[in-house]
């Protein structure tokens, strides 16, 4: 039966009184950042330096790696800095922006997915270069660059607008903007940061990018557990299912509901599945889905 294949079934209708992911996190690291200055009033270090409590717990550095702070891995992508009010202004402007249009599609988990595996491949590639260092770093820069390099692989050609220096608007195309972040963070990383002469931790910001194509080539497009608008069929293709795509495809998909025979459907259902077997359930035309919400009636019975 039709309902019965797991890539099938309806996805979940989502709860309206759930809070979404990227509201979320920015609450959770816009609260860290309060908390950060509120410990740095209420004990400040000698000579009015900032306390160091959450840094040496939770930031990331070689030094708290070799003592087994395995954790900072993650958890230093919600600290920022204290003295640089852009800096936590400017990731979480890309979250919010980036993050409303990715969620819907990706899905809760799949986001926060996305977000933190950012978070976590930046903090690898800059221990690659800083394993025996002791400067710490923080920021969200990795985790919102990883979902930028997605949304820039996703809409490579959707023109957006940007404020330049938070003044000039400037129209460009997702692509543009991926290559100068890719090129651009590798090249900084190597001879910048590398050699010492710039304190930005541009190699978290590549492995950041690096996530994001991982994501975007061996995820996304695989259709590994990402779910549709709640009107759509969930796709979600088992290994031993996948087969080649049939020498049908180019048949009429349009199906005559008065003259056609349930085996007609079936076999022309089986085109369709195996259609979003090859390329997605995105790839289907409004005909194809119109005859799979028909089909699901019908041979059911």
């Amino acid at each position: 039966m039709l309902y019965d294949r797991p890539y099938m079934r309806q996805a979940p209708e989502p709860d309206s009184n759930n809070v979404s992911v990227v509201t979320s996190l920015l609450v959770l690291t816009i609260g860290v950042w309060v908390l950060q200055h509120i410990i740095n009033v209420a004990f400040p270090a000698p000579g009015g330096y900032d306390n160091r409590f959450l840094s040496d717990w939770f930031a990331l550095s070689g030094e708290n790696i070799r003592e087994m702070k395995v954790w900072t891995l993650l958890s230093y992508s919600f600290l920022h800095s204290t003295q640089n009010l852009m800096h936590i202004v400017g990731n979480m402007l890309g979250l919010f922006f980036i993050g409303r249009i990715l969620e819907p599609i990706l899905g809760q988990r799949q986001f926060l997915a996305l977000y933190l595996g950012g978070a976590l491949a930046g903090g690898v590639v800059y221990l690659l270069l800083h394993l025996n260092g002791y400067n710490p770093v923080v920021g969200a820069s990795a985790a919102v660059f990883s979902i930028l390099a997605f949304f820039c692989l996703l809409r490579p050609e959707q023109p957006v607008t940007l404020l330049l220096f938070f003044i000039l608007p400037i129209t460009v195309k997702p692509k543009w903007i991926f290559w100068v972040a890719l090129i651009g963070s590798a090249f900084a990383a190597v001879f910048y940061e590398f050699p010492g002469r710039s304190a930005v931790a541009h190699s978290a910001h590549l492995g950041g990018i690096i996530a994001g194509i991982v994501y975007f080539r061996f995820i996304y497009q695989k259709g590994v557990s990402f779910s549709t608008r709640s009107s759509n069929p969930s796709v979600e293709l088992p290994d031993w299912f996948k087969r080649k795509q049939k020498t049908t495809e180019n048949i009429s998909y349009r199906v005559n509901r008065s003259t056609q025979s349930r085996d007609e459907l079936q076999a022309e259902v089986d085109r369709i599945l195996d259609k979003i077997n090859a390329s997605g359930f995105g790839s289907l035309n409004d005909a194809e889905k119109q005859t799979l919400d028909r089909a699901k009636d019908i041979l059911s019975r």
